[in-house]
C-alpha cells in the first residue's frame, strides 16, 4: 500500500516562512549590538525557551546588550533573574545605570554589592566613581577612594583617574591634583593627563588647565580639544583660534569647539566661515555641528544658509534629535520663517518642553497669539509640563498684541496650576504687557511689588513704555533711577532724549546729550544686515563706506520720491536734534534700515521677501516708510528689530502699529 502524502504547510507558511533558528555563535553576535525594546524581549525569550538562562556567558551578553539599548529598567529584571550574581553581574548593572544616567541606582547597587561580599575589581570602581561625580557626592566619594587604597587598586593608573575626575566634578580640584601628583610620571597616560586639565576647565581654573597642557610629554587629539572649547567659553577666541590652528590633527569636536567658541563669543560670521572650511575638510558634521552653527544663522538672519543646513541634514542622514529640531525651530523663526519653524515642530517625532517653549517663543516673536496658545494648550493635552521658559514666551505673545488680560491669568497660572516660582523675567514681561496697553501706573506697581530687586531691563522695559505713551514725568524719575544703576548704559539716555524730542522738549534733550558726552557715554550705531545670494552683508546709519554706497544712496532717492509723491511725509518727531526739518529728514533718510531695504530692492529677486535683522527698535518713521514701501514697490519686507519681528506687506504690518 502506497504511503499517503504528507499534508502541505499553510499557505501563509509557505510564502512568508519562518526565520531559521539562530545557532549560539550566531546569537552571541546579534547581542552585541544594539535592540530595540521588542527584539530585546524576542532575543530574551529564545534564550528562556532553549534554557539559555542559566548560562552564564549568554545571560550576561544580555545585560551589556541591554546598556547598549539605553534599557536600564529591562537590564535590572534580567539582573534580578540571576541567582547569586558574580562580580561580572554587577559591573554590567552598575554600568549600564551608570552610562544611562541613572547615578544613585548604580552607587546604590555598589552598596549592595559590597553587603554581599562581592568583590570589586578594576572594572567597578572608575563606573561607581564616575556616578558619583556626577551628583557630586563628596563624602561617599571619599569612601569608595579609601576603599580603592584598601583593595590594593591605588597604584593603577585607570583607578587614579577615575578620582582625579570625580573629586574635580565635586568642586575639590586640588584633592584632585594631589592624586594626580601622587602617580609615577612613567605610569601617567595621556588620558590623565586630559582627565586633569578637563578638571581644571570644569572649575574654571583656565590658567593652571593651560600650564599643564604645555607640560604634556605628549599629547592626542582630545587634549587640543579641550584647550580650545576652555578658551572659546572663556572669550578668548583668538586664542582658541590660534591653537585650532595648530592642531596636527582634528575630529568633529575639535570643530565643534571652535564654531561653538565663535558663537559664543558674538562672532556668527566666523563660525559661518569655520562651518565652510569644514565641508572642505575630512571631517563630516555631526548634529552637534549643526546645533552649534544654526544660532549663528538665526542671529545673522541667514535664511539661505540656514536651508541649506537643514536640506544638508536631511540628505546626510544626520541624527534630528530633539536638540536638532529645537535648534531649526529657533533658527527659522529668528530669520523670519515662521512657516518653516511650524513645519519642524509638526513633523518633529519627539516633542518635549524645550522644543514645544522655543515654538511658543517663535511664534510670540512674530505676533501670533492665538498659535502659540495652541502650542500650550497641546502641551497640557499631552502631559507635557510647561516650565518659566514657556510662561516667558507665553506672556511676551499677550505684551505682543495687547491681550492683558489673558497675560494675567498665564502669569497667575505658574505658581496656581504649575507651582512655578515667577522670576525677573516673567514680573519683566508682566511690566512690559501692563506698559505697552497704556496702563502705566500699574507697570509701575508691580515693578516696586517685585519680591525680589528689579533689574536695570525692568525699568528700562517701563522707561520704553513711557516713550510709547508720551509720560515725561514718570519717565524722567525712571529714568534718572536707571542713569544711577547703570551710568554708562548708553540706551537708558537715548530712550529718555527720544522722549523729550517726541514731546518738544529740545533743551532736556540736549542737556542730555551734554551730560552723556561729559561721561564719554556713546551712542549705539543703528545697524542693519541683509542676506543676499547666501552672503549677509551688513549696514551702519548714515553709512559712506560700503562700496557700493553711489547705487544704494541713488536707490534711496528714488524710492522717497516715489513714495513722497504717494503722500509720504517723513515723521521727523523721531529725529532726535532740534534742527531744520530739512536736517531731520536727511538723518531720518540714512536710518540702517533703509539703506538695507534698497540694497535688498536692487539686489534680490522682486518674488522673493526681502529679510533684514535690526539691532534696535525700528522707528516710527521707518515703519511708515516700510509699510508704503511693500505697498508701492510690491515687495514683502520682514524685519527683526530687539523687540519682535514686523511683515510688511500691501502696506500694512503685522504689528498693526503696536509695537
Amino acid at each position: 500500500m502506497a504511503c499517503s502524502a504528507l499534508p502541505s504547510p499553510p499557505i501563509h507558511q509557505q510564502l512568508n516562512p519562518p526565520p531559521p533558528t539562530p545557532t549560539h555563535p550566531q546569537l552571541l553576535t546579534l547581542l552585541k549590538s544594539p535592540k530595540t525594546p521588542t527584539q530585546l524581549k524576542t532575543l530574551h525569550a529564545h534564550l528562556i525557551k532553549t534554557s539559555l538562562t542559566h548560562n552564564h556567558l549568554f545571560q550576561g551578553q544580555l545585560l551589556l546588550c541591554c546598556n547598549l539599548s539605553n534599557s536600564p529598567a529591562y537590564a535590572r529584571r534580567v539582573f534580578d533573574t540571576v541567582p547569586n550574581p558574580t562580580q561580572f553581574f554587577y559591573n554590567a548593572m552598575i554600568k549600564c545605570y551608570s552610562e544611562n544616567d541613572h547615578h544613585k541606582e548604580a552607587i546604590e547597587l555598589y552598596g549592595q554589592m559590597r553587603s554581599c561580599s562581592v568583590n570589586c575589581d578594576s572594572f567597578t570602581f572608575p563606573v561607581v566613581l564616575r556616578s558619583v561625580g556626577s551628583l557630586r557626592w563628596r563624602g561617599i566619594g571619599e569612601e569608595v577612594h579609601g576603599y580603592v587604597v584598601k583593595m590594593g587598586f591605588g597604584g593603577l593608573v585607570i583607578a587614579n583617574t577615575a578620582l582625579i575626575d570625580m573629586y574635580c566634578c565635586c568642586g575639590m580640584w586640588s584633592v584632585g591634583r594631589q592624586v594626580f601628583d601622587r602617580i609615577g610620571e612613567r605610569v601617567k597616560d595621556v588620558i590623565c593627563w586630559n582627565t586633569m586639565i578637563a578638571g581644571y576647565v570644569k572649575n574654571g581654573n583656565f590658567l593652571s588647565a593651560k600650564e599643564l597642557f604645555d607640560e604634556m610629554p605628549e599629547r592626542n587629539v582630545s587634549s587640543w580639544n579641550t584647550v580650545v572649547d576652555m578658551y572659546g567659553k572663556c572669550g578668548d577666541v583668538g586664542m582658541a583660534r590660534r591653537l585650532f590652528d595648530e592642531m596636527p590633527a582634528r575630529d568633529v569636536i575639535s570643530w565643534n569647539a571652535m564654531i561653538s567658541g565663535y558663537v559664543h563669543g558674538g562672532r556668527f560670521s566666523d563660525a559661518l566661515e569655520l562651518f565652510r572650511m569644514m565641508q572642505g575638510s575630512d571631517v563630516k558634521p555631526n548634529e552637534v555641528t549643526v546645533v552649534a552653527v544654526l544660532p549663528a544663522c538665526g542671529h545673522l538672519g541667514a535664511l539661505d544658509l540656514g536651508q541649506w543646513i537643514h536640506s544638508y541634514i536631511k540628505r546626510n542622514r544626520v541624527k534630528m534629535d530633539v536638540y536638532v529640531d529645537t535648534a531649526l525651530i529657533d533658527m527659522y523663526g529668528k530669520c523670519g520663517s515662521v512657516e518653516d519653524a511650524r513645519g519642524v515642530f509638526d513633523n518633529a517625532e519627539m516633542k518635549d518642553t524645550f522644543l514645544c517653549s522655543t515654538m511658543i517663543e517663535v511664534l510670540a516673536m512674530h505676533g501670533k497669539a492665538e498659535e502659540a496658545f495652541g502650542v500650550f494648550n497641546y502641551m497640557r493635552r499631552t502631559g507635557i509640563r510647561p516650565s518659566n521658559i514657556t510662561f516667558v514666551g507665553l506672556l511676551k505673545a499677550c505684551s505682543h498684541v495687547g491681550l492683558v488680560d489673558i497675560g494675567v491669568e498665564y502669569f497667575g497660572m505658574m505658581s496656581k496650576d504649575f507651582e512655578l516660582v515667577p522670576k525677573v523675567e516673567h514680573y519683566g514681561c508682566l511690566v512690559d504687557l501692563l506698559g505697552r496697553a497704556g496702563h502705566l501706573e500699574k507697570a509701575y506697581e508691580t515693578i516696586k511689588s517685585m519680591p525680589m530687586e528689579p533689574h536695570p531691563i525692568v525699568w528700562g522695559t517701563l522707561l520704553s513704555a513711557c516713550r510709547i505713551h508720551c509720560n515725561v514725568k514718570l519717565a524722567e524719575e525712571v529714568a534718572l533711577h536707571l542713569i544711577e544703576l547703570e551710568p554708562q548704559n548708553c540706551g537708558h539716555y537715548v530712550l529718555l532724549s527720544n522722549i523729550y524730542s517726541k514731546a518738544g522738549k529740545w533743551n532736556e534733550a540736549a542737556k542730555l546729550r551734554k551730560i552723556m558726552k561729559e561721561k564719554g557715554v556713546m551712542k549705539k550705531p543703528g545697524c542693519s544686515s541683509i542676506e543676499v545670494d547666501h552672503s549677509v552683508y551688513e549696514f551702519f546709519a548714515g553709512d559712506c563706506i560700503h562700496p557700493r554706497r553711489k547705487e544704494i544712496y541713488e536707490m534711496l532717492d528714488k524710492i522717497i520720491t516715489r513714495l513722497k509723491s504717494e503722500g509720504y511725509s517723513p515723521k521727523t518727531s523721531s529725529a532726535l536734534h532740534d534742527v531744520d526739518i530739512d536736517e531731520k529728514e536727511q538723518a531720518l533718510l540714512y536710518h540702517s534700515e533703509k539703506l538695507a531695504a534698497a540694497f535688498g530692492l536692487l539686489n534680490s529677486n522682486h518674488k522673493t521677501p526681502i529679510r533684514i535683522v535690526k539691532n534696535l527698535r525700528i522707528c516710527d518713521d521707518c515703519h511708515v516708510f516700510m509699510k508704503m514701501v511693500s505697498k508701492y514697490f510690491g515687495r514683502s519686507l520682514i524685519i527683526r528689530d530687539c523687540n519682535r519681528f514686523h511683515h510688511f506687506k500691501d502696506g500694512s504690518c503685522s504689528c498693526c502699529d503696536y509695537w
